[in-house]
């Protein structure tokens, strides 16, 4: 009798498998499965481009796997989207992104289903705020004040663990939802603490103590403490030698009793009671403040460049690109003030195909460079721009000659050589590699040592990447003439 074991059956793998046929070909579906986003893809990103093929329900960002779930109102919808996408590759955000129907029909959470699993319908309604670019601080007063007008509030918790996130738990079910319509792709302040709010899956929040980082208006904690040791007679003053800004917290004060507020307290505060960086120890004139830029295209963009735009809205010390994270720049600025500048007119601005991203850096200086590294076109990957002439807010009286304003089609050029023609401010464009204006206008001067006018492009991104490409160009002249921007004109 043999010993020898009989061969082993392979599994069959044809296509006629009923099996392998569903894996790679899932059933039309209400709900499209959208992979490869970009990290910075947001949900009014995906509405904006997709919206062309049918009321979208909902969407389910999931942005650490760079993948979304977008819920069609009719699934003629999902099926166009998917039909065209593997025809015609669809770009979102600058990232070339694949589309599939999804394994579910429908998008169900927890809190749509707590009637069908026997839980009281007051529970699942928390919503989870999501802030970017948090620059100022979050707290339970920050979250209960621009929330409480929507509806009463039971509890409040802030996590940090992966950048800042808050979670709310409402009364009732009418009330999250209003809060979400509202709040949701609003700025808590200008320009910055952007919410991105969902749906959270968590039913009831738990709540150990009432601080900043949690709060519950239902309960006590206080009064439901024993001491264990008698108030001590002497000054306590100096273990809270950290007290908050008067100001900022009286902007922020609420009824926390019930968890519920004024929404004109919201307005008043996000406007009138914006804190101010000026007035922030953390960012003096002798911290240098830090800027992180993402997303930009690599192939047009170097140290000059970027230098061309942030110019124009604070003085630039240095710039480093990030040779290990591609299409990431750090600018050091030499005053804190122009911080606003940057968040307000040229964050998420579609500049080469590319919606940019700044926040402000952990770190307090970009420290110089011994051996840059090389970019894509041959330049060094860090340059020191603190003694460059072309910062335009050194002093007092060349501040007063630029206000910053937000990227436009029309641009006010200067410092061109006496004579300088409409052609040849064109040809100067073209040479740059940017698109030549649609329009050119010289200005009549009476002096005669330079030339000045305005440019103008049938739309924003091309004047944009029309004075990223241009600005500071030297002009063949005996007089080393080189052409500068002022500003956008809206």
């Amino acid at each position: 009798m043999s010993n020898i074991a009989p061969p082993t059956k392979r599994l069959k793998t044809d296509s006629s498998s009923p099996s392998f046929s569903v894996a790679q070909k899932p059933s039309p579906s209400f709900v499209v499965h959208a992979r490869n986003l970009s990290e910075y893809t947001t949900e009014s990103d995906l509405r904006e481009t997709l919206d062309r093929f049918g009321i979208i329900e909902r969407i389910i960002l999931m942005p650490r796997k760079r993948q979304a779930l977008i819920q069609f109102e009719e699934i003629t919808s999902s099926i166009n989207l998917v039909n065209e996408s593997a025809r015609n590759p669809i770009t979102i955000a600058g990232s070339t992104c694949f589309f599939n129907y999804s394994l579910n029909q429908k998008l169900v959470n927890k809190y749509e289903t707590s009637e069908n699993n026997g839980e009281e319908a007051c529970q699942g309604i928390v919503l989870c705020y999501t802030v970017q670019n948090a620059l100022y601080p979050i707290t339970v007063d920050v979250i209960n004040t621009i929330s409480s007008a929507f509806g009463q509030i039971y509890r409040i918790v802030i996590t940090k663990k992966n950048g800042v996130q808050a979670l709310v738990e409402f009364a009732s079910r009418d009330s999250a939802e209003k809060a979400k319509e509202e709040l949701d792709n609003a700025d808590i302040y200008s320009g910055c603490c952007t919410l991105k709010i969902d749906f959270s899956k968590i039913n009831t929040l738990k709540v150990s103590r009432n601080d900043q980082d949690q709060w519950d208006y239902t309960r006590d904690f206080d009064s439901q403490k024993t001491p264990l040791l008698q108030t001590p007679k002497d000054n306590r003053s100096s273990y809270n030698s950290r007290q908050p800004n008067q100001s900022h917290a009286k902007s922020y004060q609420t009824n926390r009793s019930n968890g519920q507020g004024d929404r004109n307290g919201y307005q008043s505060a996000k406007k009138d009671n914006l804190p101010s960086l000026m007035n922030n120890s953390r960012h003096n004139s002798d911290n240098q403040l830090i800027l992180m830029i993402n997303n930009l295209c690599t192939s047009k963009f170097n140290c000059d460049r970027l230098f061309n735009l942030l110019c124009l809205y604070g003085n630039v010390e240095r710039i480093k690109f990030l040779i290990t994270k591609e299409g990431s720049a750090m600018a050091m600025m030499n005053a804190s003030d122009s911080i606003l500048n940057f968040l307000q007119y040229i964050n998420n601005v579609y500049i080469f195909g590319r919606k940019i991203h700044i926040h402000v850096s952990n770190q307090n200086e970009l420290k110089p460079a011994i051996k840059p590294g090389e970019l894509p076109d041959g330049t060094p990957s860090y340059k020191d721009f603190s003694n460059c002439r072309n910062n335009r807010y050194s002093t007092n009286e060349t501040a007063s000659k630029n206000k910053p304003v937000a990227p436009a089609n029309v641009l006010h050029w200067f410092n061109a050589p006496p004579g300088f023609t409409e052609q040849d401010v064109a040809q100067l464009f073209l040479n740059a590699g940017a698109k030549a204006p649609t329009k050119v206008k010289v200005f009549q001067k009476k002096s005669e040592k330079s030339t000045t006018g305005l440019a103008e492009w049938n739309n924003i991104a091309d004047c944009t990447e029309a004075l990223i490409l241009t600005n500071h160009t030297d002009i063949d002249h005996p007089c080393n003439y080189f052409l500068n921007f002022f500003e956008f004109l809206n």
